[in-house]
């Protein structure tokens, strides 16, 4: 179990991003110790996956989660427990000790990495995509908003791929960090970025369930491969601070500087 000595601090308002880049597998031994830390609930799912390469993703997110969430209370990682929201998110559901009080996470995953997201008390959402993909932009005229579909059209088509992966990590970000999934259309919402000053605005076609000042949005790119957005709607009496690592589980970590390529302007 890690001492209390061992812990990281995780101050109101800071937020934690974990990068794990990562292969197609890992070696046997390591394995076999991730696999030590799941539940037979998750090993079951793990060995369903028909592909090779989503059993080990499965496997070191799993892995991360729980090593990761042992960096900050005093619990041995195979110990913790997690529960579904209604809308599939998971959450922290024992053990209950004082260290993991209003810890939260948030994590998603593309080919090569895998990204977790933690804070205390502050509604969070994280999504990450492999930028080296075709971008479906069919996918725009269907499902963004009528001023993104629009924005995105009139660029030249040399930029339209760039400009969808922004849009969608973060939709997907926001949508993650409320909870419901796609029970919010992905139309009932829309993102403008600036050229000039790579600023995020966001809107929403209906405030009367929500409000759009309480967001703030910022951009990663860690490689040039990979594009990462977080969503989170901290305290406007405290500072946003963001705080990355770059993990191995059960190996090491590290931290890594990575910068914001966008965020949203100040109110």
């Amino acid at each position: 179990m890690p001492s209390a000595a061992s812990l990281l601090p995780l101050p109101a308002g800071d937020i934690h991003l974990w990068f794990c880049f990562h292969g197609k597998s890992g070696s046997p031994a390591l394995n076999e110790a991730c696999r030590a830390l799941l539940t037979p609930d998750e090993l079951s799912k793990q060995d369903r996956f028909h592909f090779a390469s989503d059993r080990y993703r499965y496997l070191l997110t799993r892995a991360l989660v729980r090593s990761v969430l042992s960096r900050y209370a005093p619990v041995h990682a195979q110990a913790w427990r997690f529960a579904l929201g209604p809308f599939g998110r998971p959450r922290v559901e024992t053990p209950i000790v004082e260290e993991g009080h209003g810890l939260d996470f948030n994590l998603s995953h593309a080919d090569g990495l895998i990204v977790l997201a933690l804070a205390r008390h502050i509604d969070l959402g994280v999504d990450a995509e492999n930028v080296g993909r075709k971008a479906a932009l069919d996918v725009a005229d269907h499902f963004f908003s009528p001023v993104e579909a629009k924005a995105l059209g009139a660029l030249p088509p040399a930029l339209q791929s760039e400009r969808f992966f922004e849009l969608w990590t973060l939709k997907e970000s926001y949508i993650k960090a409320r909870g419901m999934g796609l029970q919010i259309p992905l139309d009932s919402f829309s993102f403008a970025l600036d050229e000039n000053d790579c600023t995020i605005e966001f809107a929403l076609a209906d405030s009367s369930d929500d409000a759009a000042q309480r967001w703030h949005f910022w951009q990663f790119q860690p490689t040039p491969e990979h594009l990462v957005a977080l969503c989170a709607a901290p305290e406007k009496s405290t500072t946003t601070r963001i705080v990355c690592r770059e993990v191995a589980p059960l190996q090491w970590e590290r931290p890594l500087e990575v910068r914001a390529t966008r965020e949203s302007a100040p109110i």
